[in-house]
């Protein structure tokens, strides 16, 4: 039966985190459909998933001065249809300490930013599996 296949999609991102004297903030963008989350995209020809979500946050953020958090990925899994096509999508994203709180946002792709304290950003978040990320992020730094 046409149109009755799942189709798979795949995206990297960054889990940006602000550290300012031991208390943590984390950037969160609004992407054009309204939606609260974390910059993300998809990888070029070529790249690996670290260099995906490397570039697709520099070019949404204008951030380039951060740090990656060595040996941890967190991954968020949801469906979605668009145009009658059903896609099931996996999200891997990088969490990373970044140097300043300035941005730059890529007006394409983001409709506004903000910088918020855990609580405060567990609420903004729009879906439960970018809240599950940023939960396990804050369970990480808490250690």
């Amino acid at each position: 039966m046409a149109g009755s296949s799942i189709a798979k999609d795949e995206a990297f991102g960054i889990v940006p985190i602000l550290n300012q004297n031991g208390s943590y903030q984390f950037l969160l963008i609004q992407h054009h459909a309204g939606h609260w989350g974390f910059p993300k995209g998809h990888a070029d020809p070529g790249e690996s998933a670290v260099q995906a979500a490397c570039r697709e946050f520099v070019e949404e953020t204008g951030i380039t001065d951060y740090t990656l958090i060595d040996g941890i990925t967190l991954s968020e899994q949801y469906s979605f249809t668009r145009n009658h096509q059903k896609f099931e999508k996996t999200v891997l994203y990088y969490p990373a300490f970044v140097q300043s709180e300035a941005v730059t946002c890529q007006p394409e792709e983001i409709r506004n930013f903000t910088w918020l304290p855990y609580e405060q950003a567990l609420q903004r978040l729009t879906f439960e599996g970018a809240q599950r990320v940023l939960t396990e992020v804050h369970q990480y730094l808490s250690h």
